[in-house]
């Protein structure tokens, strides 16, 4: 049995092969948020794994980019 996430862990849902970050539990099951925000997700605790250092990196760079799109949009 794996150790459950801390929140805020970045962790993949080896059902879905998403990434995303720990936010909470609920009913046993885990809460996950997409990097990029959006909708959580539910995943059965046994699905899910930390994330590898170089996915990590990646999604850790998207998150980045996507908060810089944002700002940048509201320029114009």
């Amino acid at each position: 049995m794996q150790p459950q996430p801390e929140v805020g862990d970045l962790v993949r849902d080896t059902a879905t092969g998403r990434v995303g970050f720990y936010v909470g539990s609920v009913a046993g099951r885990l809460l996950l948020r997409a990097v990029h925000g959006g909708l959580r997700w539910e995943a059965e605790p046994s699905d899910v794994q930390a994330a590898t250092p170089l996915r990590e990196l990646r999604a850790r760079a998207a998150e980045i980019n996507a908060r810089s799109r944002r700002e940048a949009g509201g320029l114009g």
